[in-house]
C-alpha cells in the first residue's frame, strides 16, 4: 500500500490529491514519524495531532496534515493484514477523507480538509466503518468501550442497521477477541428524546433511538447544524426547512429549544 494508490482507491478529489502527492513527494516525514506512530496510542493520538501542527506549521487548506494522516492510514494498512482484516473495511473506512471534504465543499463551496482533528482514530486502527455505521474502539476512564458513530452517508434503515451491528459484532469477536463482551454505547444528537416529537413514531432515528437505554441526556451542542441542515451557518433564521425534521427542529430552536448529544448504551 502507498499514499497514491489509497488516494486512488477511496476517489480522493483530483484537485486535492494532486497537492497531495506533490507534498509526499517532498516532504521529509522523519521529522513526524514520532507523532504519527502516536496516533496507534489512543491516550496519545490527540496530543500527537496537535504536536503534528506545530512542526507542519502554515498549512493552506490543511494538505500538509491531509498527507500525514493518509501517510498513517498507510502505515496501518500493515495491521489490518496481520489481523487477516478484509480491504473492503480498510477501503471503507479510509474514505472517511472523500466524504469529510465532499462534506465541506458542499457546505463552503470550497475543497480543503477541515477534520484533522477527528481522523487520528481512522489513521490510528482505532474506528472502523463497518456497513452502514462505524464503530470505535474508545478509551473511557481506563474501560474500553465500542462507540458508534453515524456517518453522514449511512442507509439508516432498521434493517442496514441490523445488519451492521450484527456484522461489527462477528468482527470484534474475531479480531479483538478480547473485545467480544465489550459494551456499545452512542453520543449523538440522533439520541436526543426530545426529537421523538418532532418524528413519525415509525422514523428510522426513533428505531435508532429505542435500541438503546438513554443514561444522560447530554450537553447542548449547536454542532449537529451541519449534519441536519447542511451548513456551518448558525443564524437560525435562515436554516433551510427543506424537510419536515429541519423544519421542525428549526421552530423548536428560534423558540428557545435546544437539541442534546445524549448518552445511551445499547440494549
Amino acid at each position: 500500500m502507498d499514499v497514491l494508490t489509497l488516494c486512488l482507491q477511496i476517489n480522493l478529489q483530483p484537485e486535492i490529491k494532486k497537492c497531495v502527492i506533490d507534498f509526499y513527494n517532498n516532504f521529509n516525514f522523519d521529522i513526524v514519524s514520532k507523532q504519527l506512530k502516536e496516533f496507534l496510542i489512543y491516550e496519545k493520538m490527540k496530543d500527537a495531532q496537535i504536536e503534528l501542527q506545530a512542526i507542519l506549521g502554515d498549512d493552506v487548506d490543511n494538505i500538509k496534515i491531509l498527507t500525514c494522516m493518509l501517510k498513517a492510514s498507510v502505515d496501518i494498512y500493515d495491521v489490518y493484514k496481520v489481523k487477516g482484516i478484509s480491504d473492503n473495511i480498510y477501503f471503507d473506512t479510509m474514505k472517511c477523507y472523500t466524504r469529510f471534504i465532499n462534506e465541506t465543499y458542499e457546505m463552503t463551496g470550497r475543497l480543503y480538509f477541515d477534520r484533522y482533528w477527528w481522523t487520528t482514530r481512522q489513521s490510528g486502527g482505532h474506528l472502523f466503518r463497518i456497513g452502514a455505521l462505524e464503530y470505535e474502539i474508545k478509551h473511557v476512564d481506563d474501560i474500553v468501550v465500542i462507540s458508534i458513530h453515524i456517518p453522514s452517508d449511512a442507509d439508516f434503515s432498521p434493517s442496514v442497521v441490523d445488519k451492521s451491528l450484527a456484522e461489527a459484532e462477528e468482527f470484534f469477536k474475531r479480531y479483538y477477541s478480547e473485545l467480544k463482551n465489550v459494551e456499545y454505547y452512542c453520543h449523538s444528537w440522533l439520541l436526543d428524546r426530545g426529537l421523538q416529537k418532532m418524528l413519525n413514531e415509525k422514523s428510522n432515528i426513533v428505531s435508532f433511538q429505542n435500541r438503546f437505554e438513554i443514561f444522560d441526556e447530554g450537553e447542548v451542542d449547536m454542532e449537529f447544524i451541519e449534519w441536519l441542515f447542511y451548513t456551518k451557518s448558525i443564524d437560525l433564521q435562515k436554516l433551510p426547512e427543506e424537510t419536515s425534521l429541519q423544519r421542525n427542529v428549526k421552530k423548536h430552536l428560534l423558540s428557545g429549544g435546544v437539541i442534546r448529544n445524549a448518552y445511551g448504551k445499547l440494549k
